[in-house]
């Protein structure tokens, strides 16, 4: 008997063992043509503004665009280097002097500064290595919480395999993904306390320390509280499936896990909660998201993804990729219609039925959508019908594994025919809403093939219901079906990445050399923020959130006519008003005052008629000088900037943005154009000195007669009080460690 038991334990672990390698290789399967540089991963070659030769992948189109969000280069990749390149060099990213006049980087949130993954962006190909990374944690955690609630073997792999693939991390790249790898991390958390209670055993919330602080620091909050509110929702079932001595118990340990997070995570909230209080947020400020979401005319391309084209490829769905998150494919709704009338585990069942229906229909406008969006905590603020996605889409994945151990082991699978049906009536009731919006279906061959590959499906899973084969190999083939399913749909937009195109680097590098501390200003060429990047200072940004005093000061004295937190050079709020070249001419003494040197103009475009004004102050007599062109950009030197430190009767000589020697002939004032913001610390020759404001957002400090070293710092308000409580989260993470450990080596004993 024992030698029985040992062989099915050997068995189980070697099955297990394969499941993970499945889970490990799938990912790198699919993006082998990126790993291997058939196609070109590197998002600064559709974004950067430097690109040249550059030829779409398999799937073209106008643009060819791999992702629906280009802040997988403006801020994911370009200020996540920064931060990678900060922690590296032994500097903890606080502050981003490469952005505007200097801002919060940490605090920013979207670069992930302090997510240990976001480290794999100092390496080439850096962030498709942190995406995958990602991928393999989101299918490992949903495959083990899934075991863990009783699923069967291969719906647990099914289903974790289509988390790992899941709409969102197939349409969209930047920082709102981050997060996702942690939902089924922290309910697996959830799952261990839970089995630890029933067993009358100790610890258990590793997992959720872990999940919930990895969230927080992932980088994109909105999705980390979106997600959290789901692992709430399933705590609260779970906790009342509990017999009543247990419940208080399971309850506590949750909640000292919680805090632990939080506590460990205060690092980065500590910052980003200082930073709101200064902080433009754009539209995310006064409610702005209460009432809106998208249209039902999109509602089919939740089931038939590429219905509308691939990404961008048709322009009247221009709105539809601008503002979606994910999508369900045909499939994982008819299993997880199957797994919805299941009796074991009914409480989860349930409430994970109506999060996805109340969580799509927030998304799509269902009527009073809008009311519950004003009244929750935090909705209002919160891009809803992009950001929720990610959570319905782990609920289909569990009611979808749910669904095939259900049908292995019931063999119910009238089930799946009556679910096909279903799912096939709301693609046709959803096909007529987009119809009557006049808007167009089939108009590529792309959409065409994806509304006759969403019918192959939903027929051939039909049928396979009907065959005569055993249950366990048809519920194994609608697994397959399934996962065929999302990778196919997963695959497709990493075709229309580039195959072929080189970034000419000879302008960033002349920068280097010759820009010094001053800054520069670009209408193209040099994208905001790809100045962090390359480590050479842009005026422009490209960023939420912004200090509100430096969004005000653009307005005021720099460009009037661009968005709060678009100052790209390109961004107009009226396109029939002044271009940015326009004004800059007007301003262009604003913009010497605040240190700019260079102005960088895309090469052959001083023709058009947005460029008129600069090119005949170029040509008139103002200073002006192009100091360098190549096929990308040409530059223009401005006469005269403002330098970026400087005092009345003082010789400085900067080592650094943040170290200068100063030699005065007697007592001054020390202007330095950075953003002046509470955090900033100075001093002389190592004695504290007070920063003042001047010019209406820069720093300027008392200096005194004679020879000093001046140094300044930027240190997040209240970060002291933030290191106090990490220390004490990770005191708390390890006595449950600890305490869980002792626990099971005495029952061992």
């Amino acid at each position: 008997m024992i030698n029985i038991i040992k062989k099915n334990k050997s068995v189980d672990i070697n099955k297990n063992a394969l499941c993970v390698i499945l889970l490990v290789c799938a990912p790198l399967l699919l993006k082998f043509p990126l790993l291997i540089g058939l196609l070109i991963a590197d998002p600064a070659l559709l974004y950067a503004g430097l690109q040249t030769g550059l030829h779409a992948g398999p799937l073209t189109g106008y643009p060819p665009m791999p992702t629906i969000d280009p802040n997988i280069g403006f801020t994911s990749h370009a200020l996540g280097y920064r931060a990678a390149e900060d922690v590296l060099s032994g500097r903890l990213p606080w502050w981003n002097p490469y952005e505007g006049v200097g801002m919060p980087l940490a605090g920013e949130m979207q670069s992930a500064a302090l997510f240990p993954l976001t480290l794999l962006l100092a390496l080439h190909n850096g962030q498709l290595y942190m995406h995958l990374c990602l991928q393999i944690i989101a299918g490992l955690s949903t495959y083990a919480v899934l075991r863990k609630i009783g699923c069967m073997r291969f719906g647990a792999l099914a289903a974790a395999l289509v988390f790992e693939f899941d709409g969102t991390f197939a349409w969209l790249a930047n920082a709102v993904i981050n997060p996702i790898a942690f939902l089924p991390l922290t309910l697996l958390g959830v799952e261990t306390i839970r089995e630890r209670v029933e067993a009358g055993r100790r610890g258990g919330g590793a997992w959720v320390t872990i999940g919930l602080s990895a969230s927080l620091y992932a980088g994109f909050p909105e999705v980390a509280y979106l997600d959290g509110l789901l692992v709430l929702a399933w705590t609260l079932v779970r906790l009342g499936s509990l017999a009543r001595p247990m419940r208080w118990a399971f309850l506590r340990r949750i909640v000292v896990s919680g805090l632990a997070a939080l506590a460990i995570s205060a690092l980065i909230l500590v910052p980003f909660g200082d930073y709101m209080l200064v902080a433009n947020t754009g539209g995310h400020a006064n409610g702005g998201f209460a009432f809106i979401s998208l249209s039902p005319a999109f509602l089919f391309a939740l089931l038939v993804p590429y219905a509308f084209g691939g990404i961008f490829q048709i322009p009247q769905y221009t709105e539809f990729w601008s503002s979606v998150g994910g999508y369900t494919g045909c499939i994982l709704p008819v299993l997880a219609l199957c797994g919805l009338g299941g009796q074991a585990l009914r409480g989860v069942r349930v409430a994970l039925g109506l999060w996805i229906v109340v969580t799509i229909g927030i998304a799509y406008g269902a009527p009073g959508a809008g009311l519950l969006a004003q009244f929750f905590p935090g909705f209002k603020f919160v891009a809803l019908y992009r950001y929720l996605s990610p959570s319905w889409e782990f609920c289909l994945c569990v009611l979808a594994a749910f669904g095939l151990t259900d049908l292995a082991r019931n063999h119910r699978f009238a089930r799946v025919t009556a679910a096909c049906i279903a799912v096939a009536a709301v693609c046709v009731v959803t096909a007529y809403v987009t119809h009557r919006h006049h808007l167009p279906l089939a108009r590529n061959r792309l959409a065409l093939d994806s509304i006759v590959f969403a019918a192959i499906l939903l027929i051939g899973t039909g049928v396979l219901a009907w065959l005569p084969l055993t249950a366990a190999t048809r519920s194994r083939g609608m697994a397959g079906v399934l996962v065929a399913e999302v990778a196919v749909l997963f695959a497709l937009p990493s075709l229309s990445s580039p195959s072929h195109g080189a970034i000419d680097l000879t302008g960033v590098q002349y920068l280097q050399q010759h820009l010094g501390f001053q800054r520069f200003a670009t209408f193209g060429p040099v994208q905001p923020n790809y100045g962090s990047y390359f480590g050479i200072a842009s005026i422009n940004h490209n960023d939420l959130p912004l200090p509100r005093d430096w969004t005000d000061y653009v307005a005021r004295h720099l460009d009037a006519n661009a968005p709060s937190i678009l100052f790209t050079g390109f961004s107009r709020n009226d396109p029939n008003g002044p271009s940015a070249a326009d004004n800059l001419v007007v301003n262009v003494e604003a913009y010497r005052k605040a240190g700019v040197r260079f102005v960088l103009v895309p090469a052959g475009s001083l023709d058009s008629p947005g460029f008129a004004s600069f090119k005949h102050y170029a040509a008139a007599d103002h200073g002006v000088r192009e100091a360098f062109g190549n096929g990308v950009m040409r530059i223009f030197e401005l006469p005269d900037p403002t330098p970026y430190a400087a005092a009345p009767g003082c010789v400085l000589t900067p080592r650094s943005r943040d170290l200068m020697d100063v030699d005065c002939t007697g007592p001054s004032q020390l202007t330095r154009l950075e953003m002046y913001m509470e955090g900033w610390h100075a001093s002389v020759d190592g004695n504290p000195v007070p920063i003042s404001r001047t010019g209406e957002i820069f720093q300027q400090i008392p200096v005194r007669q004679g020879r000093s070293v001046v140094t300044f710092r930027f240190v997040p308000p209240h970060i002291q009080w933030a290191f106090f409580a990490f220390i004490v989260g990770w005191i708390l993470f390890a006595i449950d460690l600890l305490g869980g450990k002792e626990r099971t080596a005495r029952k061992i004993l």
